[in-house]
């Protein structure tokens, strides 16, 4: 009985920790917003890419790229890794897992 008490304690605070990454990347994405669109469904300044359009590892992978690698980019990479300085490693996951779930857009 005790174990199942502390397998549901820990299951509900994994669920806060989810709740919290996806509330902050609520909040992240509005840097987004201008360049990107409020559904990252614009191709950015000095961009090729509508966001939206990408899955959802592929904007895990660049996200971080911008941040890890500073050849990573176009015309616009100097912003871009300007804008993903502050974040960590999982701030940007949560990040690409918003924009994919919010805002995705099947190629087809």
């Amino acid at each position: 009985m005790k174990m199942i008490k502390i397998i549901t304690a820990s299951l509900f605070a994994a669920g806060m920790v989810s709740f919290a990454s996806a509330a902050a990347a609520d909040v992240n994405f509005k840097r987004c917003i201008v360049c990107h669109g409020a559904k990252a469904e614009k191709v950015p300044p000095g961009g090729t890419i509508v966001s939206a359009t990408l899955p959802k590892e592929e904007l895990k992978k660049t996200l971080k790229a911008y941040k890890t690698n500073k050849e990573h980019g176009g015309k616009s990479k100097a912003v871009m890794q300007l804008q993903v300085k502050p974040f960590s490693e999982e701030d940007l996951d949560a990040l690409a897992d918003y924009i994919f779930t919010n805002f995705h857009i099947d190629k087809k």
